[in-house]
């Protein structure tokens, strides 16, 4: 019993210590690099104020951008295999091709040759005397589309990161929308000029003639000799690396400059970004990109595949084939996302390896380069639909009566169970505020958002722990009604509550869980503030509860609790 004791005040002691340690630089502003946790709750746009904003993507018009080039590649396709044609052209609509092939003998060769070459992307949906018309199939439309929409929002999410927003709201609405929402954002008009400026992607070699250390050494002088970081007095990435690249003008081989690539495992450029020393000579960029996809390699390895028009391709070319053995850094933005060696000589198509890496790991980073590569080839036109700006005194005014409705909801309740159930309620009313001040640290450890619809999600977490101490108590007295004593009854009325609390805490984890999965922004908030409160409640108004009340009976004697 004594080493049972021991062990739950341990349990009791640590969950403490989590909740101190992770809600400590939510209340608190600690000195940089203090602190081990640099997570914090933030603010979300309903409560600090901020822009929201909904663009209109361009889809239909980059789509009829890639039936274009199709239509292109196909009348050089058609011209190497000796197949006539009059024409290779768009509809009035440009969703479909129209081939009109010279002969019968031609015809059945450009058949053939689509079949072979295109029959898992272009179907042929009518066929008039000579005249062939193929559009894409309905399904890789669709995959288009959205990655039409995945390279806007990667854009869009450059750009938000430049700007320094916390937490920003990036998602897309319908078939061709994308929602942003950027709280605390004190100048709209400059997010939108950031937003609208179009992604700049270049080939850039890697210069080895600097070693990656002393290169690192001659930024960490730079910055110390300057007294600026990345982040520090709102100084972004653009901003710095510009500011820094100034600094070390004297210093750098010629032509060449610094940029940065973000660590596998760091969540912002602040926290772990690595330099590259990158030539400025060369002139490959993504304009002169037409697509880039992941694909699988040899053995089954994802690999990135890129293809160029004309012009890049002869340049490309070139590139490579005078480079072979060098490093060439995929820059978007001033970004590195990539840096492969150069094998051979590339002719407009190329593959760029991940390296050994988890399956998963490297689809995931084939996709982000992918999608990277595409945003700034065809960056698709944004049109702003909708701008709507919230005050930060109306943000202040929301939050400031959430925590009035919460506290005032917290003290009516411990009013309430102090009164009715006496010794018990205080032990219910403690284990409350600790599930309170527990959730908070939770979602801060998460480096969670918190909405108004989240202050209801904490408002309701209360309802439901104090819900599940009325259960366990109402079982207690039926046990000292039973005649049995404190301590026994103490047991057993945990011990049948259990099953009841549990239940209704599962119940309400998967509709909790559904929110998540399927809801985005605040709805999406309430959910995981509900599922924290969850894990909350189960820890202190069940675990807590009972070994505060163990804690009376048997280590401090006391011999009636008043229940």
């Amino acid at each position: 019993m004594i080493e049972s004791m021991r062990v739950r005040t341990l349990m009791v002691l640590f969950f403490l210590l989590f909740s101190v340690l992770y809600l400590l630089p939510s209340v608190t502003t600690l000195p940089a690099g203090w602190w081990f946790n640099t997570k914090k709750l933030h603010y979300g746009l309903d409560i600090q104020g901020g822009a929201h904003l909904v663009y209109g993507v361009d889809v239909n018009g980059v789509l009829a951008e890639r039936t274009d080039r199709m239509a292109r590649g196909l009348t050089q396709e058609l011209k190497d295999k000796n197949a006539q044609v009059e024409s290779v052209a768009p509809n009035e609509s440009h969703d479909a091709i129209v081939i009109k092939a010279k002969s019968d003998a031609d015809k059945a060769t450009i058949l053939g040759h689509l079949h072979d070459q295109h029959g898992s992307t272009l179907q042929v949906v009518r066929e008039a005397g000579n005249d062939i018309e193929v559009r894409y199939y309905d399904t890789v439309m669709e995959e288009y589309r959205s990655q039409i929409i995945n390279q806007a929002i990667e854009v869009i999410r450059n750009r938000v990161d430049e700007f320094g927003v916390a937490e920003p709201v990036i998602a897309a609405q319908g078939r061709d929308r994308i929602l942003v929402q950027l709280p605390g954002i004190s100048d709209p008009a400059r997010a939108k000029e950031l937003i609208n400026k179009t992604a700049k992607l270049d080939f850039r070699l890697v210069d080895n003639t600097v070693d990656g250390p002393k290169v690192q050494q001659m930024v960490s002088d730079a910055e110390k000799a300057g007294g600026f970081a990345l982040g520090k007095d709102g100084l972004s990435y653009n901003q710095y690396v510009r500011k820094l690249n100034a600094a070390l003008k004297d210093k750098l081989p010629p032509a060449t400059m610094v940029a940065f690539e973000k660590a596998p495992q760091a969540q912002t450029m602040e926290a772990g970004k690595m330099p590259w020393l990158v030539r400025l000579d060369s002139d490959v960029s993504g304009d002169q990109l037409e697509d880039a996809f992941v694909s699988l390699g040899e053995f089954g390895e994802p690999k990135v595949s890129f293809r160029f028009g004309s012009d890049g391709r002869r340049k490309f070319a070139d590139l490579t084939s005078k480079n072979v053995g060098r490093q060439l850094a995929i820059v978007l933005d001033e970004v590195i996302y990539s840096a492969p060696n150069i094998h051979e000589r590339i002719d407009g198509e190329g593959q760029i390896s991940l390296g050994r890496r988890s399956g998963e790991e490297a689809q995931k980073e084939g996709s982000l380069i992918a999608t990277a590569l595409r945003a700034g080839a065809l960056p698709a036109a944004l049109q702003q639909l909708e701008e709507r700006s919230v005050g930060p005194s109306l943000g202040m005014d929301s939050i400031e009566k959430g925590k009035r409705a919460g506290m005032i909801g917290m003290v009516l309740v411990i009013l309430f169970v102090c009164f009715y159930y006496k010794m018990a309620g205080v032990v219910a009313s403690i284990c409350l505020a600790l599930n309170v001040f527990g959730l908070l640290a939770l979602l801060s450890a998460l480096g969670a958002t918190l909405t108004l619809p989240g202050i209801a999600g904490i408002t309701l977490t209360m309802g439901m722990a104090i819900d599940a101490n009325v259960i366990i108590f109402e079982r207690i007295k039926e046990e000292l009604a039973r005649g049995a004593t404190s301590r026994t009854a103490i047991r057993e009325g945990f011990h049948h509550a259990w099953t009841a609390i549990f239940d209704s805490n599962v119940t309400n984890a998967i509709a909790a869980a559904v929110l998540v999965y399927f809801g985005s922004g605040p709805v999406r908030g309430f959910g995981v503030t509900l599922i924290a409160g969850i894990v909350t409640t189960m820890i202190t108004a069940v675990f807590m509860s009972h070994y505060i009340l163990d804690l009376l009976s048997n280590t401090f004697k006391v011999k009636k609790i008043t229940i």
